[in-house]
């Protein structure tokens, strides 16, 4: 509570401290008329700011000043005070012994007035962004108060100049604060992101002449305020240098000590260092040193100061994104970018002195000039990041390459098969592209497979490439993606729909794409071999005891063929059902709505029998990929429903039986599956080669053992050659079904003779199943 009031009460004096600057400052204009006592004790102008409003008035260095405002200039506080004009409307002065009034008007001043109000915003905009953003880390609030130093600094600018005591003692105070605010900001941020103690013990001494300074200062509101201005300004100058060189010497000595050192801390120390430099050296070098050694600046400060932010806002974004940015490639950048400057900088001034010779000095010569380099250097340093973000207007084409080539490059994951490639990849490529279709040609030893979207003739292509030349066809753009042993596959694409050959540019992007599609068409291709290598180990599973070294490998594929079931049906459910009901809705409301004849009307009905065939069809492959019935109502009832369902398709006569076999409804969902799935196989066999006029399936449990028998009157095989037969849709051999059998630790035997047909007995103990 107390540090809210604290804040709110600061607040306020900043507040209204804001108010009195920005009042004087545009109240009154900053005439720029300094003045010194001749023998005679009279008034003279010994300077005139050029940069002020005096520069358009009836005055020059040498006039005497007789009055101001009507008063004696003894008596005016300016005068007595800092030996200067301001906040005058008017004043009175002698030329050769001619007398003449002078009305001061107001106007504001880029130099005095706006660029300082800029420079406080920005830094008052980036306190307040530290300190709500980042108020839990010390050093961020620390740069904060950096920050709000600055902005005061700059908000006294324009009133210290027009000869307000209170801008005069804000100025002059801030400028010591800020080199002792940073050196401990300094200290907080190295302790709080590289664990350095950097010396402290000195603070409290140098906020101590800070305050000391603040005290003396107020004595300017007393008769003593000449003798102290004559001091405080190259006072001031001389503590901010020195502050800032303490500031330097502490970060060469921490440089020179991890300067060998790869690690964070070292590019901390040396990313500081530069941008402290950086910041310092053109207030320093251009203005503070040149006024206090020859009492003129070489740049007026206003501009220099700018440099001071470069430091408190590179340590924000260190702050707040915890990055380096790389300092030395940063200077090298737009040093390099400043020479590339130079010429054309320099051939526009002097085109301009030709051009202007009359009006055009030396100083207007050196500031086109430099200016010039300036805002061509920022250009071309920015020009990487401006094409970037200005991509979509300045390059549209590139842009639209790009973003579709980012949206392929990321689907291209999602590719499982090569038939996947038409949705994936080559819808994108004929849109992006604009032409009138696109193909992927799979060439084989003795076989084409084409993949293909939009107008293309697959006739034609398949015609083509018996061709050894197709490849520079000069109807299509034709590029090889891959090639080995088994196959070569091709990309082909028509011309765009204006029958315009593709550009360069596409071109060099279809080359990309390839590049890209040679990597996933390998990864599929290797996913096909090594699930046929699965496939192949399944099917020959040795025996028992080595099939029971490696259980890790059946678990691993029946969760993949669960997983990929319950994928399947949830698809069909969510989408194709779901469409063919609204469609049959559709036709419903049309033979409602309508009055049709009688032949259409049995025909849109037939339409909606067909409709919903296809919707039961599809209703019972989804159960039968996802048999949600076994939680339902359990194993035997869901196996009894399944099978009276599949009596109405067979052409065989089913009997089911079920003797004392509800034990096995104790055990697990997902052991309850694994038996459904053999009965599905042993059935769906049965339709393909048993040739069978009865099948049977009968349960029991008997002596801790569940038993599963089928038998058929079919054609039967000689069982002790057990062939790779394919039962059902799953593909899988005898063998893996075998192997499902051995997973739940029971037994298989096959009793058929050729002609004689087949039984199947399957036990299982109740007690040890074992569930994937």
């Amino acid at each position: 509570m107390r540090n809210k009031i604290i804040l709110c009460a600061l607040m306020s004096i900043f507040i209204g401290l804001q108010i009195w600057c920005i009042y004087i400052t545009f109240k009154f204009p900053y005439t720029g008329i300094n003045l010194e006592l001749n023998q005679k004790n009279e008034w003279v102008i010994v300077e005139v700011d050029k940069i002020s409003v005096s520069s358009e008035l009836d005055v020059k260095v040498g006039d005497i000043i007789k009055q101001v405002d009507g008063e004696d200039p003894n008596k005016y506080p300016s005068i007595r005070k800092w030996k200067a004009v301001e906040q005058a409307h008017n004043f009175i002065v002698s030329r050769d012994g001619l007398e003449h009034k002078v009305e001061v008007f107001n106007k504001s001043l880029l130099t005095y007035d706006i660029v300082p109000l800029i420079d406080e915003v920005v830094c008052l905009f980036m306190a307040g962004l530290l300190y709500w953003k980042m108020r839990h880390s010390p050093s961020a609030k620390l740069l904060a108060v950096v920050f709000l130093t600055c902005a005061i600094i700059y908000m006294s600018r324009g009133v210290s100049v027009r000869g307000d005591i209170v801008g005069k003692i804000l100025i002059t105070n801030f400028m010591m604060v800020l080199p002792i605010v940073f050196f401990h900001f300094l200290v907080v941020f190295f302790k709080e992101k590289g664990g350095i103690q950097l010396p402290s013990n000195g603070l409290k001494y140098l906020y101590s002449v800070a305050i000391l300074g603040f005290i003396i200062r107020l004595l300017y509101f007393s008769p003593l305020a000449p003798t102290i201005h004559n001091y405080n300004g190259d006072l001031t100058l001389w503590f901010f240098i020195i502050g800032f060189l303490i500031n330097i010497y502490v970060l060469t000595f921490l440089f020179f000590k991890v300067r060998k050192e790869k690690s964070y801390l070292s590019s901390i120390v040396r990313s500081v260092w530069f941008s402290l430099l950086i910041s310092f050296l053109p207030v320093i070098c251009l203005s503070f040193l040149p006024r206090l050694i020859t009492g003129f600046q070489i740049v007026d400060a206003v501009y220099t100061s700018w440099f001071i932010l470069f430091l408190p806002i590179s340590f924000a974004y260190l702050i707040a994104s915890n990055q380096l940015y790389d300092i030395g490639l940063v200077l090298r950048r737009f040093v390099f970018a400043a020479l590339l400057a130079i010429v054309p900088s320099a051939l526009f001034t002097g085109s301009c002195a030709f051009l202007f010779q009359d009006t055009m000095g030396v100083r207007e010569i050196i500031f086109h000039f430099t200016g010039s380099i300036i805002m061509l250097s920022v250009v071309l340093y920015s020009t990487e990041y401006l094409t970037t973000r200005l991509e979509r207007f300045l390059f549209p084409r590139k842009y639209v390459l790009q973003t579709a080539l980012k949206k392929i490059s990321k689907s291209l994951g999602a590719i499982s098969s090569f038939r996947d490639l038409k949705e994936i990849v080559l819808v994108d490529i004929v849109d992006t592209l604009q032409v009138r279709g696109g193909a992927i040609v799979f060439q084989y030893e003795h076989d084409t497979e084409i993949i293909d979207e939009g107008e293309i003739d697959t006739a034609e292509i398949k015609e083509m490439i018996r061709s050894s030349t197709w490849l520079q066809h000069p109807l299509y753009t034709c590029i090889e993606i891959t090639r080995h042993e088994e196959y070569a596959s091709y990309l082909v694409i028509t011309r765009n729909k204006a029958n315009t050959f593709l550009g360069k540019e596409e071109v060099q992007w279809l080359h990309l794409i390839t590049s890209y599609l040679e990597v996933s068409l390998e990864n599929v291709h290797l996913i096909r071999k090594l699930t046929a290598k699965m496939h192949l180990l399944a099917a020959q599973l040795p025996d028992e005891q080595s099939a029971q070294e490696i259980q890790w490998f059946r678990k691993i594929m029946f969760e993949l063929q669960e997983e990929e079931r319950l994928r399947i049906a949830a698809d069909l459910h969510d989408t194709t059902m779901q469409d063919l009901f609204f469609l049959k809705r559709r036709f419903v409301s049309l033979l409602d709505k309508y009055a049709m004849n009688k032949e259409d009307k049995e025909h849109l009905n037939n339409i909606v029998n067909f409709v919903e065939l296809i919707n039961n069809s599809l209703r019972q492959s989804c159960f039968e990929l996802n048999p949600f019935l076994l939680k339902e109502i359990g194993l035997i009832e869901t196996v009894r429903t399944y099978l009276d369902k599949e009596a109405y398709h067979t052409p065989f006569e089913i009997e089911f039986k079920e003797e004392g076999a509800s034990a096995i409804e104790l055990k697990d969902l997902k052991t309850k599956r694994h038996i459904f799935r053999v009965i599905q196989e042993l059935l769906n066999n049965a339709k393909k080669h048993s040739q069978a006029s009865k099948v049977s399936f009968a349960m029991i449990v008997k002596d801790h053992r569940f038993c599963l028998t089928y038998e058929d009157d079919g054609v039967g095989f000689d069982s002790t050659q057990v062939p790779r037969m394919e039962i059902g849709a799953s593909g899988m051999g005898v063998e893996q079904m075998r192997g499902r059998i051995m997973h739940l630790n029971g037994k298989l035997e096959f009793d058929s003779r050729q002609g004689a047909g087949v039984k199947l007995v399957i036990t299982i103990p109740v007690r040890e199943v074992l569930s994937v």
